[in-house]
């Protein structure tokens, strides 16, 4: 018992006390969390895919493992969400709804931070990979799901994963790495040094935006599908991950960082998609909310499975 406390208490706890301040700030002044969210999605976020990507001490096998591990366990845990809509007997906007909560995690605001503090700068660097890999999948297969699966819903995919910011960070750290190009040297060293330093800045702002999100959120009165929503993504996802980094051979930290992103509560980005296409976006929000508030109590016992 001592042990899973100070786990929450390293591990968790800090996170949560960071996000409580973005919630109390927005509760009190209002801001304009849409700018905010823009300008970390869109700057810092990319600047901090690109340094740790960049890093030599990843290998290209390795990040190959942990997409492949992404995409896997989404697939798998997607198709729990669908078991689980048949059960509830939800009709098809519903039913997509859960789907998106099931499948999407919040490993940008939440997954980075929590891998950070527990397994440090190579945790962070591998959670990267997740990070990169399931925001592809947000924005291609979530968008289909989201549009209900037809023809549209693809096209739009198709366009949207041309307006995703990290995918461009990482094509731009893979060429640096395929060229073989030298960041310290002295002419690059303080490039290099300027896109790391705004990198850092994307995990506490992703922090207090997730607070802030959170802040417009409820769970209302989806509580069965948000239960069953939770139950998939906080207790299914971390037996499903460790069954595929076994499978595929995932070790030592990207096994630790890539089942603790898998075990991430539903991401934000789910009820924007949810409302954006009319796919049940009031159940989808009691989903976020609900896994947001139950995952230190599961988070904590997943990490103490790891370390």
């Amino acid at each position: 018992m001592s042990g899973l406390i100070g786990i929450l208490g390293h591990d968790i706890v800090p996170i949560f006390i960071v996000v409580g301040l973005g919630y109390l700030f927005a509760r009190r002044f209002q801001p304009d969390v849409k700018s905010l969210s823009r300008l970390t999605f869109y700057v810092f976020s990319q600047c901090l895919v690109f340094s740790l990507l960049v890093r030599p001490t990843l290998g290209g096998p390795e990040i190959g493992q942990i997409a492949l591990f992404t995409v896997v366990v989404m697939l798998i845990t997607g198709s729990l969400g669908w078991l689980a809509a048949r059960g509830l007997r939800l009709e098809r906007h519903a039913t997509a709804g859960l789907i998106l909560v099931c499948m999407f995690v919040n490993g940008g605001n939440f997954g980075l931070a929590v891998n950070e503090r527990a397994f440090g700068e190579p945790g962070l660097a591998r959670a990267a990979v997740y990070f990169v890999t399931s925001t592809l999948m947000v924005y291609t297969l979530g968008v289909a799901i989201a549009a209900g699966g037809g023809g549209s819903g693809w096209r739009v995919a198709a366009r949207r994963v041309f307006q995703v910011p990290p995918v461009y960070a990482a094509l731009a750290a893979v060429l640096v790495r395929l060229a073989g190009i030298d960041l310290t040297q002295p002419l690059l060293e303080p490039i290099a040094a300027g896109i790391e330093l705004a990198g850092r800045a994307s995990i506490p702002l992703l922090l207090i935006i997730l607070g802030m999100q959170l802040a417009d959120t409820a769970i209302g009165e989806h509580v069965r599908p948000a239960l069953a929503a939770s139950a998939v993504r906080l207790v299914a996802s971390p037996l499903v991950a460790a069954g595929v980094a076994l499978a595929i051979g995932l070790t030592g930290v990207a096994r630790q960082a890539s089942i603790v992103e898998a075990s991430m509560p539903a991401a934000v980005i789910n009820i924007i998609l949810a409302t954006e296409f009319g796919a049940a976006p009031a159940l989808v929000t009691s989903g976020v909310v609900m896994s947001t508030l139950l995952s230190p109590i599961t988070l904590t016992v997943v990490l103490s499975q790891l370390k």
